[in-house]
């Protein structure tokens, strides 16, 4: 396929937990257009995945009986993904993976485990699924991301109501993380996903319980992050209560389901590219929610717009015109387009998608595709 041929596009990626697989489909980068594209294997309750700084590997933990991490090679130009391998056993199920970087580890939390771990790029290439550390007692781990220069760590506890934060590399113990210090964001809160501002000087905390978000500035020397304040309670959900740490679905014991239908239940954070609006995913009421970021770094509830069924996972594109959101309880996947000044969303396109969709990522094939002259500045 020649450049002149292929069109200029995103392709999106989504994991389909009950479906055991990735999908992929066509994103007219023009029009906001979304098509099925093709369809890949993956394994039992397929979840976290995480692309690798240069865009060109692609991990997936799968949380099953037997948790594992597949590794795929993203062709740049056409987005197709190859298998290259699987690393079974690996000890834990991740909530949430990175691929930090530098390129040397992923970063698994483990919500059920209660703890943080450290793979080697090289071990999991070569099907090698022990961790090179563990790091436990982080009740209820739910995100870990990395800062852009590699060097510290943050880990959400939803458990404890703190964010953890570990330095890379600190060449004191032989292992690659050491604890810096913690952060507590007071009982209730919740945190849940974590993303940095796109300086990486602000760090936002999003509140499963609540649907808030906490805003830190971070200290790139220390790592210290210091609290700025959160974000109001949104008008969005106000016919809902504070929600609640809930058990594995496993539990002998579960959460009465009347009563989970009142609860605020969020899910997913991400943030535009010139850093003026925050979105939240918000579950039981199937609602996106927006913020904007204000100059002194405040935030302030905008808008909402209701999208697919129980929303777990969602992304913005690298230009920060659309949002691709799915639904753990729908069958479609959605593009909205943001709109710059307000950031209020409006539904462009929508197409099938799969059964339990939980985790989106984009791969950017217009500057493969493009000539030079016609690459989006």
């Amino acid at each position: 396929m020649t450049n002149e041929t292929l069109p200029f596009a995103y392709t999106v990626l989504v994991s389909n937990a009950l479906d055991a697989e990735i999908r992929s489909f066509n994103l007219d980068t023009a029009t906001g257009r979304i098509d099925p594209s093709l369809t890949y294997a993956a394994a039992d309750a397929v979840m976290p995945m995480a692309l690798s700084a240069d865009r060109k590997l692609l991990y997936v933990a799968t949380r099953g009986v037997a948790p594992s991490i597949i590794t795929y090679c993203v062709d740049s130009l056409t987005g197709q993904l190859s298998r290259l391998g699987t690393a079974a056993n690996i000890e834990s199920s991740l909530a949430y993976l990175c691929a930090e970087p530098s390129g040397r580890y992923l970063l698994g939390a483990s919500y059920g485990e209660h703890r943080l771990s450290i793979y080697s790029v090289d071990g999991i290439a070569q099907a090698n699924g022990k961790p090179l550390q563990v790091i436990e007692n982080i009740e209820h781990a739910h995100a870990v991301i990395v800062s852009p220069d590699a060097r510290f760590a943050y880990v959400s506890s939803l458990g404890s109501n703190r964010v953890f934060c570990f330095s890379l590399d600190a060449g004191l113990t032989g292992e690659p993380a050491a604890f810096v210090e913690h952060a507590s964001l007071g009982e209730g809160f919740g945190p849940r996903h974590l993303r940095f501002s796109p300086d990486g000087a602000m760090l936002y905390v999003l509140s499963e319980f609540r649907a808030t978000v906490a805003l830190f500035q971070r200290d790139s020397v220390t790592g210290h992050i210091d609290p700025k304040g959160v974000s109001a309670r949104p008008q969005a959900i106000s016919e809902l209560n504070d929600g609640r740490a809930r058990p594995n679905l496993t539990a002998a014991v579960q959460l009465d389901p009347k009563t989970l239908q009142s609860l605020v239940w969020a899910a997913d954070l991400h943030v535009t590219p010139d850093n003026r609006f925050v979105y939240v995913s918000e579950r039981t009421s199937s609602r996106l929610i927006v913020y904007r970021v204000h100059a002194d770094a405040s935030l302030e509830y905008a808008s909402f717009i209701q999208t697919e069924t129980q929303p777990r996972g969602f992304q913005i594109d690298p230009t920060g015109r659309y949002l691709v959101a799915c639904g753990e309880k729908s069958s479609h996947v959605a593009v909205y387009a943001i709109n710059a000044e307000s950031g209020a969303l409006s539904l462009l396109s929508r197409c099938e998608g799969g059964r339990g969709a939980n985790w989106v990522e984009i791969i950017d094939r217009t500057q493969s595709a493009a000539p030079a002259s016609a690459r989006p500045l």
